[in-house]
């Protein structure tokens, strides 16, 4: 599965921070909805997650859950600003589903990212990286349609419904269950079409005005 953060669609070697918390880090097991942060928590610990689905949310001043996130296996998980600050944390980093974790300080943190230039690069690569994830997905909210927004997180994740919930999946994208399932029922209709259209022997009588019908009738709403 395609992580959400650092390391999506980019060619940073992180290898030598992983080691770092497999080495140095401490190992911490979590159930189903064990939280391993809570919102206002002081927050002085990342993690690089070896197994399982962290969900990060934040609860709103009428008490709305929004999903902003997720870490996977593989990936680093925390409230990076509020690390930074050493501030409260202003998310919820809560198991999606069984969880293993390795845990450091940030004061660890920091003196990794001090140990020489390439580490000091590093830390300015994930940083820059994250900010242009949290970009891409302002964008998505502001210019792209559910649809779209549903197609290009199967893109990048396309087992994730394996793991989550429609509700959840739904709440992250900032849509209502409801919605997210017609999404659903139209995309599986469109492909059974095509699907239908590709094992018939009538496609391959088919000139190219007439292919261009069939193609356009499949684009279509039901």
């Amino acid at each position: 599965m395609n992580p959400f953060n650092v390391k999506d669609n980019t060619t940073i070697d992180t290898g030598k921070l992983e080691k770092i918390f497999l080495e140095e880090g401490i190992c911490k097991k979590l159930k189903k909805n064990d939280y391993l942060i809570r919102q206002n928590e002081k927050n002085s610990q990342i993690g690089f997650v070896s197994s399982g689905i962290f969900r990060l949310s934040h609860i709103d001043g009428n008490a709305n859950e929004w999903i902003v996130g997720y870490s996977f296996k593989d990936d680093f998980v925390c409230d990076y600003p509020s690390l930074m600050s050493k501030t409260n944390s202003t998310v919820n980093i809560q198991a999606s589903t069984a969880c293993e974790v390795y845990l450091l300080t940030s004061d660890r943190l920091n003196q990794f990212w001090e140990t020489d230039m390439d580490t000091q690069r590093l830390g300015r690569q994930i940083a820059e990286n994250m900010f242009a994830e949290i970009y891409r997905r302002l964008l998505g909210f502001y210019c792209d349609t559910p649809e779209q927004r549903y197609q290009a997180l199967m893109k990048r994740c396309p087992d994730l419904q394996k793991h989550l919930s429609l509700k959840e999946i739904a709440q992250f994208l900032g849509i209502t269950s409801e919605t997210l399932s017609r999404i659903r029922r139209k995309q599986l209709f469109n492909q059974s079409k095509l699907a239908d259209f590709q094992n018939s022997d009538f496609n391959k009588s088919l000139d190219f005005g007439q292919c261009f019908l069939v193609v356009y009738a499949l684009i279509l709403p039901p």
